[in-house]
């Protein structure tokens, strides 16, 4: 079974062999973006898509590592910003960016926005949230990326990064499958 602390069962560190380009390469962008579809990167950019959840900010743009800006938009207010995931993911600055809703309603609107969490997917396409769900997902991503199969690859990481109010119960278990590989 493949977890996302394996060593041994990397991906890959480059993007797919051939050529991930047109609307294949743009779909890819829209969750790892300039990453390749790595068990690392993929592990990395569902935690993080569920960190920046939590904290009221959404992707708009794929997840391009932790020390590259990235593209989100305040769900306090709606505006878009660039911002650091390293920064985001440890609630920093306090002051979420200019003219943003005072500091002393944050809790208030993130205790609202967080009335849209789900524990399970109800999106259509569906997005791994349990354990077996996951290593199935990174398993079918493994076999994608070997085969070549982009159609497939990008299936694989939107099942895992994609955005969906269950992104946490996603998190938790790939969190619970990299405990479980230790």
């Amino acid at each position: 079974m493949i977890r996302p602390g394996d060593t041994a069962t990397v991906i890959s560190k480059t993007p797919l062999t051939g050529t991930v380009d047109g609307a294949i390469g743009d779909e890819l962008g829209t969750y790892l973006s300039g990453l390749g579809p790595t068990l690392r990167n993929v592990t990395s950019a569902a935690l993080a898509v569920a960190r920046i959840d939590e904290l009221g900010w959404a992707p708009l743009g794929g997840y391009p590592g932790s020390d590259v800006l990235w593209p989100v938009a305040c769900l306090m207010c709606g505006k878009s910003v660039l911002r650091f995931y390293s920064h985001l993911r440890r609630a920093r600055p306090a002051m979420r960016h200019r003219g943003c809703v005072p500091q002393g309603q944050h809790s208030y609107l993130l205790t609202a926005l967080s009335a849209h969490i789900a524990d399970t997917c109800p999106c259509r396409r569906g997005h791994a949230t349990t354990v077996d769900d996951v290593a199935q997902a990174f398993e079918g991503l493994q076999r994608a990326v070997r085969r070549d199969d982009h159609g497939q690859v990008v299936a694989r990481v939107r099942a895992l990064t994609g955005p969906c109010p269950a992104t946490a119960a996603r998190a938790g278990a790939i969190r619970a499958l990299q405990s479980a590989s230790k």
